[in-house]
């Protein structure tokens, strides 16, 4: 059809502007964060996705607050209220702290975390204790082929891996199977699988599709699932403007594959 079922962005959907949106006496603030977001929906091809797609949203750094921002960022409260206000996502954290949630789409299960609220620089952890264990009961209970963990960030992140060993340990410890990641974060569409041996029964799988308010490319993914054949299966898309001019075409290369590809480097703007 003309359109997907269903929409989800991995954050970095808009981009706060230090000493502007967020500043160093006040930290977010609200009225900005909710101007930024109706400068995004004044575009009108955004606009008229997102009133014929059901979207679903988390966020990044950059809705949250500073660059990197963690659980200490000031008027995160603000940030969140606009979020709540702007997305009409199933839930909210614990209804006070976070903006994660879960909801399924057919018999998958999506799992969307919030990596920034109560981000500790200081031990590596982005998801911290609550909202861990909230995700343990998540995948504990779970009835989907696939558990979907959205992130807004890689998983496989270099000094960040306590939550990746922690997802694993309760992946192990419950024998969960299925369960791959989404992230976002780095600009690009991309598909990574590693190994964790000792932690993780399987490989650790995640797709990553982030971009839409920064770089040129505006990279996108289109995720097929199949869960009506004996071994279900996930089909990643990826997307990205044929140029940097306003008005583009998007091109998919069918011969393309993700182990085609060298090392990504750090030039964002001319990924």
């Amino acid at each position: 059809g003309k359109y997907p079922s269903f929409s989800l962005l991995v954050g970095d959907t808009v981009y706060l502007q230090e000493g502007v949106d967020v500043t160093e006496q006040d930290g977010v603030l609200f009225d900005r964060v909710w101007f930024r977001n109706q400068e995004q929906r004044s575009e009108p091809n955004f606009s008229n996705f997102i009133a014929h797609v059901p979207t679903y949203a988390t966020w990044n750094d950059h809705e949250y607050g500073r660059n990197n921002a963690n659980r200490y960022q000031k008027g995160k409260e603000n940030s969140r209220r606009a979020f709540e206000s702007l997305w009409a996502n199933p839930s909210y954290g614990n209804g006070t702290d976070g903006v994660y949630y879960s909801y399924y789409w057919g018999d998958v299960h999506y799992i969307v975390t919030d990596d920034h609220w109560y981000r500790d620089d200081a031990t590596g952890n982005r998801l911290g204790a609550q909202q861990t264990e909230w995700l343990r009961q998540e995948l504990i209970s779970s009835t989907g082929t696939f558990k979907i963990i959205v992130i807004g960030s890689d998983i496989m992140e270099r000094n960040w891996e306590s939550d990746l060993i922690n997802i694993g340990k309760i992946v192990t410890d419950n024998n969960i199977e299925g369960v791959l990641f989404n992230s976002g974060d780095v600009h690009r569409n991309e598909f990574k699988a590693m190994e964790h041996e000792g932690i993780w029964p399987y490989k650790v799988m995640q797709i990553t599709s982030s971009g839409i308010a920064r770089v040129w490319r505006r990279p996108y993914a289109h995720i097929k699932v199949d869960t009506t054949v004996s071994d279900p299966t996930i089909t990643a898309h990826f997307y990205g403007a044929t140029g940097p001019n306003k008005v583009t075409t998007w091109r998919n290369d069918p011969n393309l594959r993700c182990t085609s590809l060298g090392e990504i480097g750090s030039d964002r703007d001319g990924e």
